[in-house]
């Protein structure tokens, strides 16, 4: 039976151009996140944006594909990346495109044609830009986006529709998304502490990533399998998380059954961790029914912020990293047990061992992901 493998992966980061820097950043325990206070907020905040240097090199690196804003530039940046590290022939059929966002180019409203700022413009612009023939697939399911979009690519290939997917994904921060996020009293003051006594709610990040996957017999070095993947909503509320957990332990029982492992098999899980009151304590709740809650935990938004619809790619590609060089990236920002059910936050690196691990999400709209993979035995 053919299998489905992540072969090849790139992030684009404030922490690096790529997976490799970014990786090796987190390593030495260098965070994204710096003081902003635009004219629009009352009071400052924490956010994870690109200095003036690194988006002149974004610029440059996408600059022949004539691409008309900052989130397309942003988009095709990684994915130029994987396709040449791969060598993969973007114009096969047998290869799809995966885009996962939240808002795209919204910050050009009034700027551009309102039709050239429609989700599915841009995922033909980054087709076009590329050579793929298919039409893409655009994933716009709020902070969960990224890892639906892996979760989507894998049933596609494992379904015998395509070969390759390339699932990428980018958010960019602007007035729109900002404001968004501080008329919810969602934002932090200070750098972000998820899971800790003291958060005050989340940072924003800006960044994008994509990976290849391909439907494979067998793994080559390196490769990361994609076991299995979850999607549940817990329809409670527009913004607010379930009050019980039992949603996203739900996709993680469901993951992990697909994966045909059990929560002794994993290393370590990724949580969302977005550091908002409410959210924690549910993945905490969700974590501790799913049984997994003792594992050693991290949440990466003291090093990214919240990076929205590229979230669950830049994580789930640090997380391949880790299992790759067996180095868990401690969390950021946690010092007291701050949910009302323990989890085992990791606040120092740590050596683990080749195998599984598992990456959550949630978002507004109740939605909820989970994705198990593995660097084999």
């Amino acid at each position: 039976m053919k299998r489905v493998f992540a072969t090849a992966n790139s992030i684009v980061s404030p922490l690096g151009l790529n997976a490799a820097d970014t990786f090796t950043s987190l390593k030495m325990g260098k965070s994204g996140l710096k003081q902003i206070n635009p004219d629009f907020l009352t009071n400052p905040t924490y956010a994870s944006v690109f200095s003036n240097e690194l988006w002149k090199e974004i610029e440059a690196a996408t600059s022949q594909y004539n691409l008309k804003s900052r989130f397309e530039q942003l988009l095709l940046k990684p994915i130029l990346d994987v396709i040449k590290s791969s060598g993969l022939d973007a114009s096969d059929k047998g290869v799809i495109l995966v885009i996962a966002t939240t808002k795209g180019n919204i910050d050009d409203l009034g700027k551009q044609p309102e039709s050239q700022l429609l989700l599915s413009h841009s995922a033909h612009n980054i087709a076009n830009a590329m050579g793929c023939k298919n039409i893409p697939i655009v994933v716009s399911n709020a902070c969960i986006s990224g890892l639906s979009a892996i979760i989507t690519a894998r049933r596609l290939l494992k379904s015998g529709f395509y070969h390759t997917a390339i699932v990428a994904g980018a958010d960019v921060l602007g007035k729109f998304i900002i404001s968004g996020f501080n008329a919810l009293n969602a934002m932090s003051t200070e750098p972000c502490r998820p899971f800790d006594h003291n958060r005050q709610g989340i940072n924003l990040g800006e960044g994008s990533a994509a990976l290849i996957l391909q439907l494979k017999e067998t793994r080559s070095e390196n490769d990361i399998e994609i076991l299995g993947g979850c999607v549940t909503n817990d329809a409670n509320h527009v913004s607010a998380p379930s009050r019980t957990g039992e949603e996203l332990a739900t996709a993680i029982s469901s993951a992990l059954a697909e994966a045909s492992l059990e929560a002794g098999d994993l290393q370590f899980v990724s949580a969302h961790g977005t550091a908002t009151l409410y959210n924690d304590e549910m993945e905490a709740k969700a974590l501790n029914i799913a049984g997994i809650s003792h594992l050693p935990t991290h949440s990466l938004k003291g090093f990214f912020g919240h990076t929205l619809g590229a979230a669950g790619l830049i994580e789930s590609i640090v997380c391949f990293h880790s299992l790759i060089h067996k180095e868990f990236i401690a969390s950021a920002g946690f010092e007291q047990q701050g949910t009302s059910v323990p989890v085992n936050i990791c606040t120092n690196k740590t050596e683990i061992s080749a195998g599984a691990a598992i990456k959550t999400m949630a978002g507004f709209g109740g939605c909820n992901a989970a994705l198990v993979f593995s660097s084999g035995s």
